[in-house]
């Protein structure tokens, strides 16, 4: 009936985990003959796999230049700033992250943000949450942020002497 699909084409595709030979099948058809026109590439590539597919393993896990560790404080607090102005427009937000996927953003958004939301037992889309958003979690990140510049830019700068232990106090505090 309908659908684009020639009868048998639907069981040719494969679905689940992607295996190590597809993945090196992908990586090499997409440096030499580059990226885009994903359902032809799927094709002739000879992968049994979708265009979409190819698609989201290419640009989510595949391609060399995306980041792969933790989002930085800085990356973090950006998240928080573009969602409170844009809401759950994942793409428009991850424009601003030249080196992360808006799957990764979005993913961040729902492990770590969304999450404790619901242990606040506030709805993430709420202007409570926004506001809490803006007054708790934005001001705790910047400290962050802060720290972590002043940390780098005093093991960069070689000329000031440390501390002599007899006039530096001894703190028991432990960042968060």
């Amino acid at each position: 009936m309908g659908g684009s699909c020639k009868e048998g084409d639907f069981n040719e595709i494969r679905r689940g985990p992607w295996t190590l030979e597809e993945d090196n099948l992908l990586i090499n058809y997409i440096t030499c003959q580059g990226e885009g026109r994903w359902n032809s590439l799927a094709k002739s590539s000879g992968l049994k796999r979708t265009g979409k597919s190819c698609k989201q393993r290419w640009l989510n896990y595949l391609k060399p230049d995306i980041k792969r560790e933790d989002l930085t404080p800085q990356e973090q607090l950006l998240v928080l700033e573009l969602h409170c102005k844009w809401g759950n427009r994942w793409s428009k937000i991850a424009s601003h992250f030249p080196d992360r996927t808006d799957n990764e953003i979005k993913n961040y958004w729902r492990t770590r943000v969304h999450k404790k939301a619901r242990r606040l037992k506030i709805d993430p889309n709420s202007k409570r949450f926004v506001e809490t958003v803006r007054r708790s979690w934005m001001p705790r990140l910047l400290e962050k942020v802060k720290q972590n510049s002043l940390v780098s830019s005093s093991s960069s700068s070689s000329s000031t002497p440390p501390p002599s232990p007899s006039t530096s106090t001894s703190s028991s505090r432990t960042s968060t």
